[in-house]
């Protein structure tokens, strides 16, 4: 009787990290909300920096060619990996200008999946973390 309980709550319990284990990959995934097809470079002025877990978040003040400005916010990759990179949050303080170079979101709007950003100090470097995340090519 309590081998048959022990496999009952053991197959419960596989059945429920199964459920759990799908979605936090599909939100792990660059395919699920960017678009490889749509690569994107902008520069402008920092706004705004969101160094948290499981994502950081910048935000740029993008001038258009009409003169009218977009705030376009961009995915990086985790804190560790960005301070791992070297990068700190006085590279990425409001008023900074700064190139982000990835790909567009699915739905079109001004944000993104930055690959790559260029510093004000003429650093480049690898700001992305999404396993599947596609290459961007030299231009």
């Amino acid at each position: 009787m309590k081998k048959s309980i022990a496999k009952t709550a053991t197959a419960i319990v596989a059945t429920a990290l199964g459920l759990v284990a799908s979605p936090s990959q599909a939100h792990h995934a660059f395919a699920a909300e960017f678009d490889a097809a749509k690569p994107v470079k902008v520069t402008g002025t920092v706004t705004k920096l969101r160094f948290v877990n499981p994502h950081s978040w910048i935000f740029i003040d993008v001038k258009n060619a009409d003169g009218t400005v977009t705030n376009w916010g961009f995915e990086f990759g985790t804190p560790a990996s960005l301070d791992n990179a070297g990068l700190t949050k006085q590279d990425f303080r409001p008023g900074v200008v700064i190139t982000l170079a990835g790909f567009r979101s699915k739905n079109g709007g001004p944000f993104g999946h930055a690959t790559k950003t260029t510093l004000a100090d003429g650093r480049s470097i690898g700001t992305g973390s999404a396993p599947d995340e596609p290459v961007i090519k030299a231009n």
